[in-house]
């Protein structure tokens, strides 16, 4: 495989802005499509090019399917799954570079040039760049990276699985003349990883039809997603055997709002929210003790703090609602709700004891007496306060749940839900009311025995290419960043995967058990995804990753391609 030829195919799929949620998602597959039926394998099968509505989503969006069939015996009925997301987000954050932002070659010049007038403009205060920015600056003069909203994350990865599917689609055209044998090569390129994995939710439900109709058996599935490291390389040169599970907990404050001229007549939600926030904040003190030592999970983070009130008032707000990403690898949705309870119980006690502190102190300064309501608070979880609910309003409860539903914005909808809920019930603060939020990505990671040939596989490979000179390739347990692994080889329980259902107010998705097939992740590196300096390393993703994946493929299909 030719690396101006994948990266020909990077360009070509990063100057398509599909921005997740945007008309530009919703036209990508289709461009896709259009993109292969040119190849002559597809014109003489155009039977194995398909598209496939994504199931239960408010958005029109499809999946990409592409099947390589080889001639011959080998194998047959066996078939590696290369996969991807195609979805971005979005390049707001690229200011007044945003025009070219899909552009990697006309927006490499213009960002060194926007960082060195930065480092003028810092030189001239007798300041510095940031390290963030000098390495960015220093990347981009040498030449080794690329940068551009999404090549990184992921297209420089689909573009190498699209790099091989086209080589052995030629190769399978040419019949027993191209030595092409093994097993079949399925291309399959999903939406919305960035937001609730439509995508690939809808592809574990669908592919099991589609690879029963090609009389086809999942041998194993290579994620091309991207690796950061922003050191030397040699973290993200990797082959990844699981994925980092992900819980979306939520803790609902509830108050008891007073007067904002009478602050200590009552409890501020505001405080109690931001007293847990506080506690968990990039803690890694709530990494749990069997990871310790091991490589750990990034720590949890806030993605959502909302309080809850319709309209400015003088009024305390009623309540306030806050949700974390909480990455694992070892801990399920029973520890994690677990966890969340204790600290939300922690961060009330903490946040009552300032409360009374600062009573006092205010009584003193003012002489006047001032001491916050004697309450003790209270948790709960979901459940519990969903069955208030329903028995003290079934009516009102099962409108609320059905605008909720209905709501444009999934965690808007959520949190005014579980809102609505502790109204119905009459819930006094202080309280908080624990559970889960999606998305929820479950664990995924090979299994030491069932799939110890394909570890092998992969320790062989890394061990080849380093002696050969092309540089070291670790093997590391764990994606460190959330992927659609977790639906190709979940790692959690049924059991395990019903109870984080049974604590979101909205329901989450258990997944089916009919699609599951040991998965790895195989894909380029580079730094800042998400950010304005995304930016990829242009050789590993061009000429290494194709290479790496060419022999993957070989070895797991058992026939050079």
């Amino acid at each position: 495989m030719r690396p101006d030829r994948v990266k020909e195919l990077a360009l070509a799929l990063t100057a398509f802005p599909s921005v997740t949620g945007s008309e530009g998602e919703t036209r990508f597959a289709p461009f896709l499509r259009g993109l292969l039926a040119s190849w002559p394998y597809y014109r003489a099968h155009p039977d194995q090019l398909r598209l496939l509505k994504t199931l239960d989503d408010p958005i029109e969006r499809s999946i990409l399917v592409a099947l390589v069939r080889p001639e011959g015996p080998a194998r047959e009925g066996k078939a590696l799954i290369l996969t991807g997301h195609y979805d971005v987000v979005s390049a707001s954050c690229y200011g007044s570079l945003e025009p070219w932002a899909f552009e990697p070659e006309a927006l490499a010049p213009r960002l060194v040039a926007e960082l060195e007038a930065e480092e003028a403009r810092a030189r001239a205060r007798g300041e510095r760049l940031s390290d963030s920015e000098a390495r960015a600056l220093a990347d981009l003069r040498s030449g080794e990276f690329l940068p551009g909203r999404g090549l990184l994350d992921m297209k420089a990865g689909l573009a190498a699985g699209l790099a091989l599917l086209e080589e052995r689609a030629a190769s399978a055209l040419r019949g027993p003349a191209g030595n092409q044998g093994g097993g079949a090569l399925v291309f399959l390129a999903v939406p919305d990883e960035e937001g609730a994995s439509h995508g690939m939710l809808s592809a574990v439900r669908l592919l099991p039809v589609l690879l029963e109709e090609w009389g086809l058996e999942p041998l194993a599935a290579i994620n091309l997603d991207a690796a950061v490291d922003q050191g030397s390389g040699e973290e993200g040169r990797a082959l990844f055997l699981g994925s980092v599970g992900k819980l979306h907990p939520f803790a609902l404050f509830v108050g008891r709002p007073s007067h904002a001229g009478a602050p200590f007549d009552g409890i501020n939600p505001a405080l109690l929210a931001a007293e847990y926030a506080r506690r968990i904040e990039c803690s890694p003190g709530l990494c749990p003790a069997s990871e310790a030592g091991a490589e750990l999970p990034p720590p949890p983070t806030i993605l959502y703090h909302r309080e809850l009130r319709e309209r400015y008032d003088v009024t305390m707000p009623p309540a306030v609602f806050v949700s974390a990403n909480l990455l694992s690898h070892a801990r399920g949705p029973a520890e994690a709700l677990e966890l969340i309870g204790r600290e939300a119980a922690a961060a009330m006690d903490s946040a009552l004891g300032l409360l009374r502190e600062r009573a006092e102190d205010f009584s003193r300064a003012s002489g006047r007496p001032w001491a916050p309501p004697d309450r003790r608070p209270r948790l709960l979880g979901w459940a519990e306060l969903e069955a208030a609910a329903r028995a003290a309003a079934p009516a009102a409860y099962a409108a609320a749940l059905e605008k909720a539903r209905a709501a444009p914005e999934t965690m808007a909808g959520l949190a005014a839900l579980v809102g609505e809920a502790a109204a119905l019930a009459g819930l006094e603060g202080p309280a908080a009311v624990v559970g889960l939020a999606p998305p929820y990505y479950p664990r995924a990671a090979l299994d030491p025995a069932a799939d110890a040939g394909l570890i092998a596989l992969l320790a062989r490979l890394s061990a080849d290419f380093e002696a050969e000179g092309r540089g070291s390739l670790a093997l590391r347990p764990f994606f460190p960043g959330i992927s659609d692994m977790s639906f190709l080889y979940p790692g959690d329980e049924e059991e395990a995967r019903n109870l984080a259902s049974s604590a979101c107010p909205l329901g989450l998705d258990p997944l089916p058990a009919a699609f599951s097939c040991p998965a790895v992740n195989i894909g380029p590196w580079g730094r800042e995804y998400h950010q304005r300096l995304e930016r990829v390393h242009a050789d590993y993703a061009f000429r290494t990753l194709p290479e790496l994946l060419r022999r993957a493929a070989a070895a797991l299909l058992g026939a050079e391609p």
